[in-house]
């Protein structure tokens, strides 16, 4: 045998053994997302013997920082601009968003596959990052804040308080340092309630049946109480009767609540009475605001992702809360009348009740969207 041709058969022999290069299939999921575990049980089975022989697929769980980052990229290379909980992309190039898009696209992309150079990284990884986790919630965080500052509960007993203070002979900058002495008992007692109540909804997370659960119970809450929000509204604005309106706080814990900011005010010092007022108010209140924030709050857990990012939710939703009763303050100082008040309150039942009716129609859409299956 010649070296020629012993050198023939010797690269047609290494031809053999050397495996063809396997084309990739990067899967990006949550743990607990709904649409990722349709993805598990109707689509990932049905790749088995592909994966392998010419495919090989990598799990991505985006829930740990570094795989997020690479999601992102991922996406800022190929011009997505989306936040599916669930993604595949196929071979570096075809970017699949969604249960639907993947069941109906995967297999045709990959029929279509061929091996393809891996992508670099971008160097603009953690600003992209960062932009794309504050687009994520944050404008529905603040919006769910503010209606829930403009909530009629708050706002009656806000304007109850500004009268107190009014026939109390208390004004100008005495008026102000209860004023925000009040509003920071509030915003500290309703920032550590909704902290407590994420960690316990957090917990719902980890197991994929109560979340599921949890999740389709609060729609049907959602959309039953949207219904009672529009309803009152409408019903409001025919009687003007307090007595029309359905969902408000109990005439008992009303009650308590005005013989609280009495004694609150009527307390020696000034600052400490309004800080306690505002602290027990809150939570006597939350029987009422917590319609919107048990809902926003489970927003937050189900969209929180890697790291701390829901803590800057949660202080962004509570500033917002907090605006509405500023600037009722800041009106009471610069003269509005208690009658001017009163007024407002009740023009509030009716655009307060819409826009929360609103919010709760659009949470049970997004709910909808990502929990029943096939939508």
């Amino acid at each position: 045998m010649t070296i020629r041709r012993l050198l023939w058969w010797m690269i047609l022999l290494a031809g053999l053994n050397c495996p063809a290069e396997r084309i990739p299939i990067e899967y990006f999921f949550q743990p607990g997302c709904g649409e990722c575990e349709k993805v598990n049980t109707f689509v990932l089975p049905r790749l088995a013997e592909g994966v392998a022989g010419r495919y090989e697929l990598r799990r991505y769980d985006t829930g740990v920082p570094e795989n997020f980052l690479k999601l992102v990229a991922a996406q800022e290379r190929l011009g997505i601009d989306s936040s599916d909980p669930v993604a595949i992309i196929v071979n570096h190039q075809t970017y699949l968003g969604g249960f639907r898009e993947i069941e109906e696209k995967l297999f045709h992309a990959l029929e279509t596959a061929e091996p393809a150079a891996v992508p670099t990284q971008s160097s603009r990884d953690p600003e992209l990052v960062h932009r794309r986790a504050e687009a994520l919630t944050a404008g529905t965080i603040a919006v769910a804040g503010l209606i829930d500052g403009i909530n009629p509960c708050v706002f009656a007993t806000l304007i109850f308080f500004l009268s107190l203070l009014a026939v109390s002979r208390i004004g100008g900058f005495r008026l102000l340092l209860a004023g925000s002495s009040y509003c920071f008992g509030c915003f500290l007692t309703y920032f550590a309630m909704g902290f407590g109540l994420f960690r316990f909804l957090k917990l719902f997370s980890g197991y994929r049946y109560l979340q599921h659960g949890f999740e389709l119970v609060l729609i049907l809450l959602l959309l039953i109480l949207a219904f009672f929000s529009f309803r009152d509204a409408i019903w409001f604005r025919k009687s003007g009767r307090a007595d029309a309106v359905s969902l408000q706080l109990p005439n008992r814990i009303k009650r308590r609540i005005h013989e609280i900011m009495r004694r609150g005010l009527g307390y020696r010092w000034l600052l400490p009475g309004a800080f306690t007022t505002g602290m027990l108010v809150t939570v006597l209140e939350s029987a009422c605001t917590g319609q919107i924030y048990v809902p926003a709050l489970a927003l937050m857990v189900k969209e929180s992702g890697p790291g701390s990012r829901w803590i800057w939710y949660l202080l962004l939703y509570n500033i917002m809360f907090l605006l509405p009763l500023l600037f009722l303050f800041a009106a009471a100082y610069r003269g509005t009348t208690t009658r001017i008040f009163l007024r407002w309150s009740k023009t509030n039942v009716v655009y307060g009740k819409i826009a929360i009716g609103s919010f709760f129609l659009l949470l049970a859409a997004l709910y909808l969207a990502t929990t029943i299956p096939g939508l």
